[in-house]
């Protein structure tokens, strides 16, 4: 069994028997990256009903993943043969290091803009019915137990509903977070072990559904 460990991007420790996404997932990290860092900037910057410790957590996850962004930006680079534009990288890690994260959101959202997530690759309408079912499975055995808290909850980064999270989240989001947030253990060099089919089967029964039968 593979560790997950989903805290990266607000989700929580569980544990799932996987191959992964391979090399997809090379392709993908740095667009996934920039969507959860201007999602978490945006509701730093206008989330009312956030708790401080909740504030708190989101700007140690904003900082933590400027200081890899530019590594993801190579890594994409050089599979894909896009050209990175370093200076508006750059600005965009000074400004979360002076916390300007109004800033950080508006460059992260230009970035996003060049380098998309392809949703398609990942759409729920992929999804058979075995990736349903596995998803669903994956639900109730791992992530629901951990995915609990409520937004306003008097934590650095508590684990939320994923069934609301993938509500007031957009699609390509709620992706960038399946993506980004689940790692590995160190055996697989923390890379996600979630299969492609897990995750249409997941974005089908958190985006489609929305309800659990519990």
């Amino acid at each position: 069994m593979l560790g997950l460990l989903l805290t990266v991007a607000g989700l929580c420790p569980a544990t799932v028997s996987s191959g992964g996404l391979g090399t997809i997932l090379d392709r993908v990290r740095f667009p996934s990256e920039l969507l959860i860092i201007q999602g978490d900037a945006h509701r730093l910057l206008w989330l009312d009903s956030l708790s401080q410790q909740e504030k708190a957590g989101l700007r140690l996850r904003i900082e933590s993943a400027l200081t890899g962004i530019h590594w993801l930006a190579a890594e994409y680079s050089s599979l894909t043969g896009n050209a990175m534009p370093d200076a508006l990288i750059s600005r965009m890690i000074l400004a979360g290091s002076a916390g300007e994260f109004g800033k950080v959101e508006r460059l992260a959202r230009d970035l996003s803009s060049r380098f998309e997530l392809n949703l398609s690759v990942f759409s729920s309408l992929r999804a058979t019915e075995v990736d349903f079912d596995n998803a669903g499975e994956i639900h109730q055995t791992l992530c629901r137990a951990c995915h609990q808290a409520d937004v306003g909850s008097a934590q650095r980064l508590p684990a939320y509903q994923l069934a609301e999270m993938a509500k007031t989240m957009t699609p390509k989001e709620f992706l960038a977070r399946l993506i980004n947030g689940v790692r590995g253990t160190a055996d697989t060099v923390l890379a996600n072990p979630l299969t492609l089919g897990q995750v249409r089967g997941l974005m089908m029964l958190y985006r489609t559904t929305g309800v659990f039968a519990e």
